[in-house]
C-alpha cells in the first residue's frame, strides 16, 4: 500500500506552475530529447527542416537583419536555426542549458561563425549585446509568469535600442483543442524516452482555466517514482501584448506562426515581433 500511496501522491493535482524533476539534466532523457530535435518528420521538439528554413527566411527580413547583425537564439537546442542564420553572415550566439544540445550545435556549426553558451537564458545574457533575439518552438509559455518576467527583463537589457525580439506561443484556440484531449494514459516499455531500462509511465493532464494553462504530468516508475511536470500557458493576443508592454517592448507585428502567415483568431500558434524602443 505504501507504493500505491506514493503513486497517488505523485499524480495529485499540482499547484499552478509547481516544478517537477528536471528533464534536461537526466542523461538518458537529454539524449532522447536531442534525437527528437533532430527527427525530420515531426514538430515535437524542433520544427521540421522546411519550416525552419521558412522561419529563418522570414525573420531575416522581418527583423531587418543584415550581415554582422548580432542575433541570440534563446534555447537554441542543437543549433539548427543558428547554422541557417550564421550561413547568411549573421553574428549568431546560441544559448541552451542542455550540454548534449550545445555539444551537437558546436559540431553542426563548426564551419560557421556561430558562438554557443552552455547556460540558462533566465540569467543575465549581456547589456546592449544583441540586435535581435529569437525564442522559437513555443518555449515562452512553459515558464511560470514570474519567470517569464525575469526572461523579458534579461532580454530587454541584452538588446540594443531599437533591437527586435521574435517568438511564438500557443493560443487559446490550441488550449480549447487540448481540453478535448485531456485523457489520462499509461505506457509500459522495456526502454524508451524516459529510461534506458524497463519502466512504467502514468500520464495525467491537469487543466488550469484561470491561468489558461495546463500541466502534462508524467509519473515514471522504475525502482522509484519520479514526477515530471511540463507546463504550458496559452495566450490571447491581448494577454501577450500586456506582458510585452509591461516589460518595455512594443509589439510591431502578429502572425499565425513565425513563417509570417497572416494572423487568424483560430490559429493554434501566434508569432509575434517585438521591439525595444
Amino acid at each position: 500500500m505504501d507504493k500505491i500511496s506514493t503513486i497517488l501522491e505523485a499524480l495529485r493535482r499540482p499547484k499552478p506552475y509547481q516544478p517537477g524533476a528536471p528533464l534536461w539534466t537526466h542523461p538518458h532523457i537529454a539524449a532522447e530529447m536531442l534525437k527528437a530535435h533532430l527527427a525530420p518528420d515531426t514538430d515535437a521538439a524542433s520544427y521540421k527542416p522546411d519550416t525552419i528554413d521558412a522561419i529563418c527566411n522570414h525573420l531575416i527580413s522581418a527583423l531587418h537583419l543584415a550581415p554582422d547583425s548580432r542575433v541570440v537564439d534563446l534555447g537554441c537546442g542543437p543549433g539548427l536555426y543558428c547554422r541557417h542564420l550564421a550561413s547568411r553572415g549573421l553574428a549568431v550566439t546560441g544559448i541552451d542549458f542542455s550540454e548534449n544540445s550545445i555539444t551537437y550545435a558546436k559540431t553542426l556549426c563548426a564551419k560557421e561563425s556561430a558562438q554557443f553558451r552552455l547556460a540558462s537564458y533566465l540569467e543575465p545574457i549581456g547589456e546592449n549585446a544583441f540586435d535581435a533575439a529569437l525564442l522559437i518552438s513555443q518555449d515562452y509559455g512553459v515558464l511560470a509568469p514570474d519567470v517569464r518576467a525575469t526572461l523579458l527583463a534579461n532580454l530587454h537589457a541584452a538588446l540594443a535600442q531599437g533591437g527586435y525580439f521574435a517568438m511564438d506561443v500557443p493560443t487559446l484556440a490550441a488550449y480549447t483543442a487540448r481540453q478535448g484531449k485531456a485523457d489520462n494514459t499509461w505506457e509500459a516499455a522495456e526502454n524508451g524516452f524516459w529510461r534506458s531500462h524497463a519502466y512504467l509511465t502514468l500520464h495525467a493532464v491537469h487543466l488550469y482555466p484561470e491561468q489558461s494553462a495546463l500541466c502534462d504530468l508524467f509519473a515514471v516508475l522504475d525502482d522509484e517514482v519520479t514526477v515530471y511536470r511540463i507546463w504550458q500557458t496559452y495566450f490571447s493576443l491581448v494577454a501577450l501584448q500586456r506582458e510585452m508592454v509591461n516589460a518595455g517592448f512594443v509589439v510591431e507585428a502578429v502572425w499565425s506562426n513565425l513563417k509570417g502567415e497572416t494572423w487568424r483568431e483560430d490559429s493554434p500558434v501566434m508569432g509575434v515581433l517585438c521591439r525595444k524602443p
